[in-house]
């Protein structure tokens, strides 16, 4: 790997522990640190004054807040749509309370809920969950949370509940089972670094990340995965498994007073324990300009690049305005870069939305590395022009296939047209992504949990219509001038030696 310039994103204060102290230390730092609430009312004020719109109103007496004994919040989403009901146990922090060293323990420990309890074996959870066409599985794709999840039909729930709740409780601990669970992950983790568009990620944050919690990935990071002990999961669980960072979401069609004894009977049991979440610092002012070239003869006569930045999260006031943005962007890139100058086979820019935020424009498969960054710049210097496509308008040139053909874009700018002709299409197409992930009790539950992570109320998501309305042309330019023309952007470009040997520093960066 060579590094053009290095990153200075600056060493992160852990709030309970440092990663340098020893893990079993860890463990004891999380059990006996002070309470830290998180807040699932921050848009009262707003719905009490009625500054809500009617999709918000009118979902508002779905919901219901209630608290276990051990004061573990449960929130429920009544929903007569369909016959489906999720369960959805959300622990906060992740990543921020695993060492680099331990890096993918809460996902393994997770996966290992899923492989029996004291009262079921693994063979009969398979068993029941194949009869009764149910899942219950493990989310750990967030470096801010992580979640345990009931998915079954209405009229299975009393039968699938307790063995729900004897796997996150009771967990049996299998030793076999921990070596097959090891060995799926050592595997995943294999196969992305011998992918060239996820070794690119992974290269990328290995320094982006440097000296943040974030460096800790769920995947594993250099032989963590190999460190990793069943002991380490038990003591884990022990610790770590704590009311103090838990929440319950429930959507589906429950009879609630008959769903919160259940959930008291089982969850309500587990003792009431302090817990505080360390610190997630911002990268915002702390990411350098800077350019990897990564060598990987693997990828052949293509390239892949990717340039993260970071950018608010997602409570900040620009959040909707720039997922509006990064809409009209993605579009402006693809008749750019790929479309008038067939310079690779996709490109898009978008951002994860986690608490320490960043965002990402990536190339994938490009023959011509040394170009498309000026395409990029193009593209950013359309839409800060107050220009964008007609709403999905492409123009064509008949090589959408090709990589790194020649191409003008001035024989194309006609496709261009002023944003404000073109917003309220692009309103429409993020409203109307963002609320398709609610077709499923899943994916509502999915959204609420996010919101109480990230937003601090579990209503929230509700609030996004009006946002997004709410967005002008002059937002456009303004979160795209401050987020992506004036921002540091730390740039990758991978591909075989042949495919870097011309790839220059000037490319990429200012001089």
């Amino acid at each position: 790997m060579i590094l053009v310039k290095k990153s200075n994103i600056a060493g992160a204060k852990r709030a309970a522990f440092k990663r340098i102290m020893l893990f079993p230390l860890l463990f004891l730092l999380i059990g006996c640190a002070a309470a830290q609430t998180f807040s699932l009312f921050n848009d009262q004020n707003m719905i009490d004054k009625g500054l809500i719109g009617p999709y918000a109103k009118a979902n508002l007496s779905s919901f219901s807040v209630s608290y276990l004994n051990n004061g573990i919040p449960v929130i429920i989403k009544k929903n007569e749509a369909n016959t489906t009901v999720t369960i959805k146990t959300v622990l906060l922090g992740h990543v921020s309370l695993t060492p680099k060293e331990k890096a993918g323990l809460e996902a393994v420990t997770l996966t290992m809920l899923t492989k029996g309890s004291q009262k079921y074996s693994y063979g009969d959870v398979k068993r029941i969950l194949f009869e009764r066409s149910s899942t219950i599985s493990p989310s750990f794709e967030s470096f801010d949370m992580t979640s345990f999840d009931l998915i079954t039909l209405d009229k299975y729930f009393d039968e699938l509940f307790p063995v729900y709740a004897d796997a996150f409780l009771h967990p049996r601990w299998d030793e076999e089972e921990f070596l097959r669970v090891m060995n799926d992950f050592k595997l995943s983790k294999r196969k992305a670094e011998n992918d060239a568009y996820s070794r690119m990620v992974i290269k990328l944050h290995e320094k982006f990340f440097e000296g943040h919690p974030y460096a800790a990935s769920w995947k594993g990071v250099g032989n963590s995965l190999e460190s990793i002990t069943l002991e380490d999961v038990k003591e884990y669980y022990k610790a770590a498994f704590s009311s103090g960072r838990i929440f319950i979401v429930a959507a589906g069609n429950f009879d609630t007073k008959k769903l919160l004894t259940k959930i008291n009977a089982s969850f309500g049991m587990l003792p009431q324990k302090n817990f505080m979440l360390p610190d997630v610092p911002s990268f915002l002012g702390k990411v350098k300009p800077a350019l990897i070239l990564e060598p990987f003869e693997e990828s052949r006569n293509l390239a892949y690049v990717r340039g993260d930045y970071a950018l608010p999260s997602r409570d900040n006031m620009d959040f909707p305005a720039l997922m509006v943005a990064f809409n009209l962007l993605n579009d402006i890139l693809f008749e750019i870069v790929r479309t008038q100058n067939g310079a690779c086979y996709s490109v898009w820019a978008g951002t994860p939305g986690f608490k320490a935020n960043y965002g990402n424009i990536t190339i994938y498969k490009t023959a011509v590395p040394r170009e498309v960054k000026r395409y990029i710049d193009e593209s950013i210097t359309a839409l800060l022009s107050g220009r964008c496509l007609a709403g999905k308008v492409s123009s064509s040139t008949g090589e959408e296939g090709s990589i790194g053909k020649d191409g003008s874009a001035s024989e194309h700018k006609d496709v261009f047209v002023p944003i404000t002709e073109a917003l309220q299409f692009y309103k429409i197409q993020a409203i109307t992504h963002y609320y398709s992930g609610q077709q499923t009790n899943m994916s509502i539950a999915d959204q609420i949990a996010s919101s109480v992570v990230y937003n601090h109320d579990f209503r929230d998501y509700l609030l996004l219509i009006d946002r997004i309305n709410a967005v002008t042309p002059e937002d456009i330019i303004r979160v795209t001038k401050k987020y992506l023309a004036n921002n540091p952007i730390f740039w990758i470009v991978l591909g075989s030696s042949s495919m870097l040997r011309d790839v220059k520093s000037s490319d990429y960066l200012i001089p």
